[in-house]
């Protein structure tokens, strides 16, 4: 174990270039399918020789926060956790390193577990929301549950802006984490010889179950897909602009009544009336409730509700250069 308390941070990256830590192991897997990072610039990171990577907003927030983000974990996990100032190593693989953000404690018929806080912008907590927890998010864990030799861990996701905590737990996965030893001895040897990866492709096909996320969304990557929302996104805007024409059209046809001074137009195969309709009346049932709410219940028998129907609300998404 290496001592991390007091320690600068650059004294900090220096022990974590000793080996391989677990924010490089989904690095070594997933290769360029990595948002932030390929094997080749986690080589020359450790061989001392790459351009230091700053540390991302997410990565700062998360620091600024971690110790608010444990605090709201144990408030809603019911769990307690505890630092770790020490950067862990695999007993049998000394080149294995764990720097773990707490350890869960008190839990009955467990053990302690392995906590990992992350602290991502918004579009990134949203679609963990929607798709779960990212596969370079549970190697990480999964690294640090081969260092410590723990069974489970947690994962404590928190969104600055909308000051939302969502947590997922995770258990141990020894065919992942052999896969992670043996990938990452492969990789350490490459740093040790000096000998540079081959490719910037991830080392080992990998399919991980899914964590957390909506059980109603899908991922769906299907030529039939692709093509019903090409033509629906063609039809779309179709419609929209023969909208904007329309409205344009009855614009200027209104400005040449106007000029005439009439109400009711003839010609070019069309008659055209101009009224003045009263804006819609409606029934404010919340000041109504709140007015008379004894009268709430009798209301009720002369409610109407129609027909149940199916809306297609489509939210067309941009293409983003990373994950955070």
């Amino acid at each position: 174990m290496i001592k991390t308390e007091g320690i600068t941070h650059e004294q900090w990256l220096d022990e974590r270039r000793r080996g391989i830590g677990g924010s490089d192991s989904p690095v070594i897997l997933l290769g360029d399918d990595h948002p932030f990072s390929t094997p080749l610039e986690l080589w020359e990171d450790k061989m001392g020789i790459g351009t230091p990577t700053p540390e991302s907003p997410a990565m700062k927030r998360g620091k600024a926060l971690e110790d608010l983000i444990s605090r709201e974990f144990m408030d809603q996990s019911g769990y307690k956790v505890r630092r770790v100032n020490q950067i862990l190593q695999h007993p049998e693989h000394p080149w294995m390193l764990g720097n773990i953000d707490r350890l869960i404690v008190g839990v009955p018929g467990r053990g302690p577990g392995i906590l990992e806080i992350k602290c991502p912008g918004l579009k990134t907590f949203g679609k963990i929301k929607r798709e779960g927890v990212p596969d370079y998010y549970q190697i990480q864990l999964q690294h640090y549950l081969a260092v410590s030799g723990r069974e489970w861990g947690a994962f404590a996701i928190f969104n600055a802006e909308l000051w939302e905590l969502v947590w997922f737990e995770l258990n141990r996965d020894d065919e992942l984490i052999e896969m992670i030893i043996s990938k990452g001895e492969e990789f350490w040897n490459l740093v040790q010889a000096g000998v540079q990866p081959e490719s910037g492709k991830g080392m080992t096909n990998i399919d991980l179950d899914p964590v957390g996320g909506d059980e109603n969304f899908l991922l769906l990557d299907s030529d039939p897909w692709e093509r019903a929302v090409r033509e629906y996104r063609e039809a779309k805007s179709l419609l929209d602009e023969t909208e904007m024409l329309k409205k344009e059209a009855e614009e200027r046809i209104k400005n040449l009544m106007a000029m005439h001074n009439a109400t009711i137009v003839e010609g070019a195969g069309v008659r055209m009336r101009l009224t003045t309709v009263n804006g819609r009346v409606t029934f404010d049932h919340k000041r109504f409730q709140q007015s008379h709410p004894e009268l709430e219940e009798e209301m009720g028998k002369f409610v109407r509700v129609g027909k149940e129907y199916q809306k297609l609300t489509p939210t067309f998404l941009k293409e983003e250069k990373n994950y955070e």
